[in-house]
């Protein structure tokens, strides 16, 4: 499984990511909960966007800067190698970038959601769970299957993928970001589980500030 893993996260092919000019105008809007969606270069990312029929491989979180440094750590992510990791700006494997902010949230609250996501940190990646979460895509069942998935958020969760790292986030702080149904009501929270990376953009909870994707990339 391990060697599976990796052959995962190697790169599928070459591409530019964002050049420094677009990573310094991405730095100065940035503040502190807020949601990046990305889409890098690797096998897996190509394997979760094909899966999830989307343009973002990747959800991650800027939660301010962790050191003393001209490129600080500042971004927490769900890696299917590293587990639940702090990383750079200039470490962000994209050519295609969304800053999504979450609307309704004053400073204190910003600042205890980057805190929930810290004191994750070291946790490892559910490789579990993105299984399942891809075959029950595959298959079109999701959305008929959110009723049968288990009831509890899991606060003693230690495994984590991108999407469900963040969205656990939200969840503790009792700010939802399921998707309304068609009658107006959302799905149970035991559910932001199961939610991928495509699901942030179209989510009500967020206004995207800042969007970006290198010339010659397909939609």
């Amino acid at each position: 499984m391990r060697a599976f893993i990796l052959y995962l996260a190697q790169p599928a092919d070459t591409f530019d990511t964002l050049a420094d000019s677009d990573r310094r105008a991405l730095a100065s809007l940035l503040d502190c909960g807020d949601v990046l969606l990305s889409d890098g270069n690797t096998r897996c990312a190509a394997l979760v966007k094909r899966v999830t029929r989307s343009a973002w491989s990747h959800v991650s979180m800027y939660v301010g800067p962790l050191n003393e440094a001209s490129d600080p750590l500042c971004i927490v992510e769900a890696d299917i190698a590293g587990g639940v990791r702090p990383i750079r700006l200039s470490q962000l494997n994209a050519h295609r970038v969304c800053l999504l902010r979450p609307i309704g949230l004053d400073e204190a609250e910003r600042r205890e959601l980057a805190d929930s996501v810290l004191r994750l940190l070291g946790s490892e990646y559910d490789v579990r769970l993105a299984w399942m979460l891809g075959c029950n895509l595959l298959a079109g069942r999701w959305r008929a299957r959110l009723g049968t998935l288990p009831t509890t958020m899991g606060r003693g969760a230690t495994r984590f993928i991108c999407s469900s790292l963040i969205a656990q986030a939200f969840a503790m702080i009792g700010h939802s970001i399921l998707p309304v149904e068609s009658d107006g009501s959302r799905a149970d929270a035991a559910n932001h589980r199961y939610l991928t990376p495509a699901d942030f953009e179209g989510a009500s909870a967020f206004e995207i500030v800042w969007r970006l994707k290198q010339p010659g990339v397909p939609d």
